[in-house]
Protein backbone atom coordinates (compact mmCIF):
# COMPACT_ATOMS: atom_id res chain seq x y z
CA UNK A 1 0.00 0.00 0.00
CA UNK A 2 1.56 3.61 -1.22
CA UNK A 3 -0.06 6.49 -0.08
CA UNK A 4 1.40 9.39 -1.67
CA UNK A 5 2.68 13.04 -0.02
CA UNK A 6 4.24 14.63 -2.65
CA UNK A 7 6.02 17.38 -0.94
CA UNK A 8 8.78 16.58 1.94
CA UNK A 9 7.73 18.92 4.40
CA UNK A 10 4.08 17.03 4.42
CA UNK A 11 6.48 13.64 4.42
CA UNK A 12 7.94 14.78 7.31
CA UNK A 13 5.45 16.63 9.33
CA UNK A 14 3.41 13.27 9.07
CA UNK A 15 6.63 11.46 9.97
CA UNK A 16 7.06 14.11 13.17
CA UNK A 17 2.82 13.21 14.40
CA UNK A 18 3.18 9.72 13.75
CA UNK A 19 6.13 10.15 16.45
CA UNK A 20 3.85 12.48 18.70
CA UNK A 21 1.09 9.89 17.91
CA UNK A 22 3.27 6.60 19.62
CA UNK A 23 5.17 8.81 22.49
CA UNK A 24 1.77 9.89 23.81
CA UNK A 25 -0.05 6.87 23.11
CA UNK A 26 2.51 5.09 24.79
CA UNK A 27 2.57 7.34 27.88
CA UNK A 28 -0.73 7.62 28.24
CA UNK A 29 -0.45 3.67 28.31
CA UNK A 30 1.88 3.24 30.71
CA UNK A 31 0.03 5.88 32.92
CA UNK A 32 -3.10 4.11 32.79
CA UNK A 33 -1.67 1.16 33.94
CA UNK A 34 0.07 2.12 36.77
CA UNK A 35 -3.40 4.09 38.03
CA UNK A 36 -5.50 0.99 37.24
CA UNK A 37 -3.53 -1.57 38.56
CA UNK A 38 -5.55 -4.23 39.45
CA UNK A 39 -8.90 -2.38 39.39
CA UNK A 40 -9.78 -2.00 35.84
CA UNK A 41 -13.14 -2.22 34.83
CA UNK A 42 -14.32 -2.71 30.70
CA UNK A 43 -14.02 0.84 30.26
CA UNK A 44 -10.38 1.04 30.92
CA UNK A 45 -10.13 -2.31 28.70
CA UNK A 46 -11.26 -0.06 26.01
CA UNK A 47 -8.82 2.70 27.03
CA UNK A 48 -6.31 0.49 26.45
CA UNK A 49 -7.13 -0.82 23.41
CA UNK A 50 -7.80 2.42 22.00
CA UNK A 51 -4.19 3.61 23.21
CA UNK A 52 -2.66 0.66 21.58
CA UNK A 53 -4.96 1.36 18.15
CA UNK A 54 -3.71 5.31 18.43
CA UNK A 55 0.45 3.76 19.02
CA UNK A 56 -0.08 1.16 15.89
CA UNK A 57 -1.48 4.69 13.62
CA UNK A 58 1.76 6.27 14.73
CA UNK A 59 4.12 3.76 13.61
CA UNK A 60 1.91 3.76 10.19
CA UNK A 61 2.44 7.54 9.97
CA UNK A 62 6.11 7.17 10.51
CA UNK A 63 6.68 4.31 8.10
CA UNK A 64 4.59 6.02 5.23
CA UNK A 65 6.61 8.97 5.71
CA UNK A 66 9.80 6.84 5.89
CA UNK A 67 8.92 5.26 2.31
CA UNK A 68 7.87 8.61 1.22
CA UNK A 69 11.09 10.19 1.71
CA UNK A 70 13.43 7.12 0.40
CA UNK A 71 14.64 6.34 3.38
CA UNK A 72 15.75 2.69 4.00
CA UNK A 73 14.46 1.21 7.26
CA UNK A 74 15.63 -2.41 7.01
CA UNK A 75 18.75 -4.04 5.33
CA UNK A 76 16.54 -6.48 3.53
CA UNK A 77 15.41 -2.98 1.83
CA UNK A 78 18.66 -1.68 1.40
CA UNK A 79 19.45 -5.06 -0.33
CA UNK A 80 16.28 -5.00 -2.08
CA UNK A 81 17.20 -1.39 -3.18
CA UNK A 82 21.03 -2.06 -4.25
CA UNK A 83 19.93 -4.69 -6.73
CA UNK A 84 17.61 -2.90 -8.12
CA UNK A 85 20.08 -0.04 -9.08
CA UNK A 86 22.63 -3.15 -10.03
CA UNK A 87 20.37 -4.30 -12.54
CA UNK A 88 19.31 -0.86 -13.82
CA UNK A 89 22.85 -0.43 -14.75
Amino acid sequence: MRIEVRSRIGNAVLGIVGLVYVCAALALLVYDLVQTWGAASLVEYAVRVVLVGSAIVGILFILIAAQNLGLRLSRREARHHSEDAATVR
